[in-house]
């Protein structure tokens, strides 16, 4: 069985995921450059490319982080730049989420596009696998419930395989408190389960789920042929992606400690700027 003392659990944007992937010498964070500063070399690269696959985050990377994840749609002009590079035959599209997949598919609403809900294991392209652990994992879930109900600020999000714990606008003492009793979760849990710490929020998991990486280059290797991969995040959710997609053109989003991605941007407002270069690039 896990011990707490193995368990880091910070409140903080930068907080690590167990499963990801350990980064060699030359895979270490440096300061990336900004995407727009790179961007004769980009577009270069894209006009010259016979494919693009193009692996877009959303909360945060296409649409503005919010406490309430309900009220968040994708905006008409990105839907509308989206719909005309998906309408492009050598670009592929995939939204990549933490999201489920029928929530995904509902805010952004981009026909012809491939949709990965929770982290990519849900998949519009086929149902993912029975996961060991279901039972234990929803018994857990209710406990953890029943523990940070009184907490302000708190909150418990069923996401079917996984669920998540919301701390987005709560207190310090609030955050501290909710973060011993995820620890005790995951411990009692055993080895058999990890964290994934996000933006504002802890997300305890079976293991075998895999990561936004592992989803990446499975969808890769089912498109044949020499292929240009832009993939843009704002977690660290997306670092498991940066971290495999070396050869790439990786853009975090937003504020960051450090990262494995070689480009950055500011929000996405200037995703959206990105979007629009594409497509002017692509023309």
């Amino acid at each position: 069985m896990a011990k707490t003392r193995h368990i880091r659990l910070r409140p903080s944007d930068s907080a690590p995921r167990n499963d990801s992937p350990k980064a060699s010498p030359s895979q270490e964070s440096l300061r990336p450059q900004h995407l727009f500063d790179g961007w004769e070399k980009v577009a270069h690269r894209a006009r010259r490319a016979r494919h693009i696959v193009l692996f877009l985050d959303f909360d945060g990377t296409l649409v503005r982080l919010r406490h309430k994840p309900k009220e968040v749609f994708l905006g008409e002009a990105t839907r509308t730049v989206l719909r005309n590079l998906v309408r492009r035959k050598r670009v592929t599209l995939c939204f990549i989420s933490g999201r489920q997949l029928n929530d995904l598919q509902l805010r952004a609403r981009v026909e012809g596009a491939i949709y990965f809900g929770l982290h990519g294991w849900e998949r519009n392209t086929g149902q993912p696998p029975d996961l060991p652990g279901t039972r234990q994992l929803r018994k857990c879930m209710r406990w953890v419930q029943r523990q940070v109900r009184e907490i302000p600020g708190i909150r418990v999000e069923d996401k079917g395989i996984c669920f998540g714990v919301h701390y987005r606008g709560a207190r310090k003492p609030a955050v501290e408190k909710a973060s011993a009793i995820v620890k005790e979760a995951l411990t009692g849990l055993g080895p058999g389960f990890g964290l994934l710490a996000g933006k504002k929020i802890w997300e305890i998991y079976p293991n075998d789920m895999g990561n936004k990486g592992k989803a990446a280059k499975d969808l890769l290797q089912q498109i044949p042929g020499r292929k240009l991969v832009f993939y843009a995040g704002d977690d660290t959710t997306d670092e498991t992606a940066f971290a495999l997609l070396r050869n790439s053109v990786t853009i975090r989003v937003g504020r960051f400690r450090e990262t494995k991605a070689n480009f950055y941007v500011k929000g996405p407002a200037e995703i959206l700027i990105f979007l629009k270069k594409l497509e002017e690039a692509l023309s």
